[in-house]
C-alpha cells in the first residue's frame, strides 16, 4: 500500500445536487486509486440556491471528498471570483499533495495550474470530452482558447482514454508526453448472462441521447429501414437518464412505438440486466473519447454495432460490426447482419473486456504514477 503518497483529484465536470455523480468516471477513478493511495477529491459547484460558500466533506477509508458549493454569480467576473474563492477554500483544507490528477481541461483547467503551483507537484490531466476533436475546436470560445493555451504548458503528462482520442490530443498537445489509460469497468458487476432467450431479437442502446454526438435519431432511422424491409421480430431498447420525450415523439411519427422501448433513469448497478437481456449493442456516435457502454457490453459478452469511435475505432469482426457514421443505411445493414445470425463467441468478447477491469487499470495507474513521481 502506497499510503505515504497523497493524490489530489480535480475535475472541470461536476453536476448539480439533483444528480451528484453524472460525471461518475471521476468518482470511479478516485475510488479505484484510493485502494492504493491517500486520495482527496475536490470539487467546486456553482449553485443558485447558495448565498454563501457551503462545504460538504466526507471520508471513506482512504478517500476524502470535499465539495464546495458557492453562489453562481450574475456575470463572468462575478462567477470567476466565486469559483476562485471556493477553490481557494478547498485548497486551504488540503496539505502535502504528491501528485495532482485532474480530469477534463475545459473550462476549469486554470484551477489545476493554481493547485500545481501551490503544492509544487506534477500535474496529470486525463481528457474525457470530445472538445479536442478537430471539428469541435472550430466552436471554441476565446475563453476556451485562452485557458487551453495557457494551461497546456503546465501539464506534466496527458492521459488519453483511447488510442482514437490520443490522435486528436496529439495535434494540440504536441510537446506534452501522452499515455493511453482506459476507463475502468467493474467486470464483477457487468457479467454475461447464464442463459438468454428473447421472443424478439433485442438491440440495446444506452446514452445521453445528445443529438450533437450520439445521433439517436439516426438509430431510429435505421430501425425504420429495417421495418420498411419487413422485419418485425426485433426490438430496440433505449436506456437514458436524459429526457426522451422528443425522441419518443419521433419514434411515434415513424410508427415504431411497438419496436422501440424506453427506460431510465437508472443507477449504474441497474444497467447489467439490460445488457444481459440483449443480443447486440448499438452505438451510432459521431465521436466518443472512450465509450464506457461499449466496454460494459463487451464485459457482458455482447457484440457491438458501432461507428469508428473510442475503443470501437478498430472494431474487429470477433467483437462486432463497424458501420459508417451518419449513415442510417449502413447501421441498418449491420443490424440486419447480426439479426440474420452472425455468430459471436461471448466468452472471447468477455475476455477482451478484461483489459478494462478495475484491477487491470489500477495496475497500469500504479506503474504510471511511479514513473511520474520518480
Amino acid at each position: 500500500m502506497h499510503t505515504a503518497r497523497h493524490i489530489l483529484i480535480l475535475s472541470s465536470w461536476y453536476p448539480n445536487r439533483k444528480s451528484p455523480f453524472l460525471g461518475n468516471f471521476v468518482m470511479n477513478h478516485a475510488r479505484l486509486v484510493a485502494q492504493s493511495y491517500q486520495v482527496t477529491l475536490l470539487h467546486t459547484v456553482a449553485d443558485e440556491s447558495c448565498t454563501e460558500i457551503e462545504i460538504v466533506e466526507t471520508q471513506q477509508d482512504q478517500l476524502r471528498e470535499i465539495v464546495i458549493y458557492h453562489p453562481k454569480g450574475a456575470h463572468f467576473f462575478e462567477r470567476r471570483k466565486a469559483i476562485d474563492r471556493a477553490f481557494d477554500t478547498g485548497l486551504e483544507m488540503i496539505s502535502n499533495v504528491d501528485l495532482i490528477h485532474a480530469h477534463v481541461l475545459l473550462p476549469k483547467g486554470y484551477l489545476f495550474v493554481k493547485a500545481k503551483k501551490l503544492f509544487n507537484c506534477p500535474l496529470i490531466v486525463t481528457e474525457h470530452s470530445s472538445i479536442f476533436a478537430r471539428q469541435r475546436q472550430k466552436s471554441w470560445s476565446l475563453k476556451d482558447h485562452y485557458i487551453a493555451r495557457t494551461t497546456r504548458k503546465h501539464i506534466d503528462h496527458l492521459v488519453a482514454v483511447s488510442e482514437f482520442q490520443e490522435k486528436d490530443l496529439s495535434r494540440y498537445f504536441k510537446e506534452t508526453p501522452t499515455t493511453v489509460i482506459p476507463n475502468p469497468v467493474d467486470v464483477n458487476l457487468f457479467v454475461p448472462a447464464t442463459t438468454t432467450y428473447n421472443e424478439k431479437f433485442r438491440f440495446l442502446h444506452i446514452s445521453t441521447l445528445d443529438p450533437m454526438v450520439k445521433n439517436p435519431y439516426g438509430i431510429v432511422d435505421a430501425v425504420a429501414l429495417l421495418h420498411e424491409k419487413g422485419y418485425r421480430t426485433f426490438e430496440l431498447v433505449i436506456v437514458s437518464d436524459e429526457p426522451v420525450e422528443a425522441l419518443r415523439n419521433y419514434v411515434a411519427s415513424k410508427e415504431l412505438s411497438k419496436h422501440i422501448r424506453f427506460f431510465g433513469p437508472c443507477q449504474p448497478e441497474e444497467l447489467p440486466p439490460f445488457y444481459r437481456a440483449s443480443d447486440a449493442f448499438v452505438l451510432f456516435s459521431d465521436y466518443e473519447s472512450f465509450s464506457i457502454v461499449v466496454a460494459e457490453a463487451w464485459a457482458c459478452g455482447i457484440p457491438v454495432i458501432s461507428t469508428s469511435v473510442g475503443i470501437a475505432a478498430n472494431l474487429t469482426s470477433n467483437l462486432g460490426i463497424q458501420v459508417e457514421a451518419r449513415n442510417p443505411l449502413s447501421l441498418a445493414i449491420g443490424m440486419e447482419r447480426i439479426f440474420h445470425g452472425a455468430t459471436f463467441d461471448r466468452k472471447s468478447i468477455r475476455e477482451h473486456a478484461l483489459q478494462f477491469s478495475n484491477e487491470s487499470v489500477l495496475d497500469v495507474l500504479k506503474k504510471f504514477y511511479a514513473d511520474v513521481l520518480r
